[in-house]
């Protein structure tokens, strides 16, 4: 509820920018010629995946996975799941740490101190959350932290891992890098967002739009703790990752796309009726904003009927699905399971989003399953495979694909899964 109604009064902030928004008035443009087979982000496997669905985006704000309360928690999250599922979603956009005050651990409260690591088992209940919501065909795609992490206005700070060398570097050591240790391989990943909205805290002079809340940046600063974030989730993790910007106003619409070369697998802008009249994505074509990587809609205002736009006012979530895959975005997340300022999409996707589905089966919306035995992802079951489990065997730290590998599916990787693998390969 807290960043709608940050989003509402920085909404206000823009309007009053010095940009003239009379001399940038969205027209319609061409639709790409993007089919279903090739529409959505670069997963792994080699595959295309369509993101349809929503944010949930925490229960309990930056304290999802903490040990203390998780039996309580679990078979709470896991209801909520059953519900997304039960209508039509399929991708689930989730804040991990939001503005730091309860996780990760620092040594200090005030800015100064250094990470330490993560709450007791933290990692274990993203695992156990992750595959859970694999089971029930949906993908997380969870967002490491947000702008709200500069706010100077609590009694705890934790920008600094964003202008703070030292400090970033403990973060992304001790919080980040075991994160994508743990779920670097599993399926249930559908990518990783570095940071929510930051734009709201760059500053003005780099036309950014920061809200006077919090701690504004350099635009150069914050590409170089996206830069450092990204490298290390490449590092570890097979998955794609992005940043959720705040408009398509910063992706291309109205300046230069603020993320470019900065390794990010695909892009991700937010879409609420304050940006319509200007950056909108039914209006704009996807290749018409010059971007190298796919573009997905991380999140989407849920009632269209309160649209200032005629246009958008009258549409269901299916036609506005159809038009911006017409127009070669790649997915589509509305916000929010879990929010009660207005902004709650809950019932809002039936029957719309299985209605979309329906039309489009090439689209991979469901989850992308895994081939058994093929270790490195290439879509093959080869020796190059063989060779990889027995490196595993030998030293569990080799990066493998673990669903993959657990090929006589007993939930274990041991030699008899090596001793099958060989089986296979030479019956092949």
């Amino acid at each position: 509820m807290r960043k709608k109604i940050s989003s509402i009064i920085m909404s206000v902030l823009l309007f009053v920018s010095t940009f003239t928004f009379s001399n940038f008035q969205a027209i319609s443009v061409k639709a790409d010629t993007t089919s279903d087979s090739t529409a959505g982000i670069n997963w792994m496997n080699n595959s295309k995946y369509f993101a349809l669905g929503a944010n949930y985006a925490w229960q309990d704000w930056g304290n999802d996975f903490n040990d203390n309360g998780w039996d309580q928690r679990y078979p709470k999250l896991k209801a909520t799941l059953d519900d997304m599922a039960s209508q039509g979603i399929h991708s689930v956009r989730w804040w991990v740490f939001c503005n730091m005050w309860a996780s990760p651990l620092f040594t200090s409260t005030d800015g100064k101190g250094v990470c330490t690591g993560l709450p007791s088992k933290w990692v274990d209940h993203m695992k156990e959350i992750t595959d859970y919501a694999y089971s029930k065909d949906m993908k997380i795609y969870y967002t490491f932290t947000s702008f709200d992490v500069a706010t100077n206005t609590n009694d705890f700070y934790h920008g600094t891992i964003i202008d703070n060398l030292d400090i970033r570097k403990s973060f992304i050591d001790n919080a980040v890098t075991p994160i994508v240790q743990g779920l670097g391989n599993n399926p249930g990943v559908m990518g990783w967002d570095i940071i929510n909205e930051p734009e709201w805290v760059i500053s003005s002079a780099d036309n950014g739009c920061p809200n006077g809340k919090c701690t504004p940046y350099s635009l150069a600063t914050m590409r170089s703790f996206v830069k450092d974030m990204a490298d290390c989730i490449h590092k570890y993790a097979k998955q794609p990752v992005s940043v959720g910007s705040a408009s398509m106003k910063w992706l291309g619409g109205q300046y230069p796309n603020f993320w470019a070369g900065l390794g990010l697998d695909f892009y991700d802008f937010h879409w609420y009726d304050w940006a319509t009249p200007y950056f909108n994505p039914l209006k704009i074509t996807a290749a018409s904003l010059n971007l190298d990587k796919p573009v997905i809609i991380g999140e989407m205002m849920p009632d269209l009927s309160t649209s200032t736009d005629p246009q958008v006012k009258s549409m269901t979530h299916e036609q506005v699905l159809e038009g911006i895959l017409k127009n070669g975005y790649g997915g589509y997340m509305l916000w929010s399971w879990t929010d009660t300022s207005g902004f709650n999409c809950e019932g809002k996707t039936t029957p719309y989003f299985a209605e979309f589905k329906n039309l489009h089966p090439a689209l991979n919306i469901d989850n992308i399953k895994v081939i058994t035995g093929d270790l490195n992802d290439d879509s093959k079951v080869d020796s190059a495979d063989y060779l990889l489990l027995k490196n595993y065997l030998i030293n569990r730290s080799t990066k493998i694909d673990t669903k993959a590998a657990d090929v006589n599916n007993d939930g274990k990787i041991n030699v008899l899964d090596y001793l099958k693998l060989r089986r296979l390969i030479i019956n092949a």
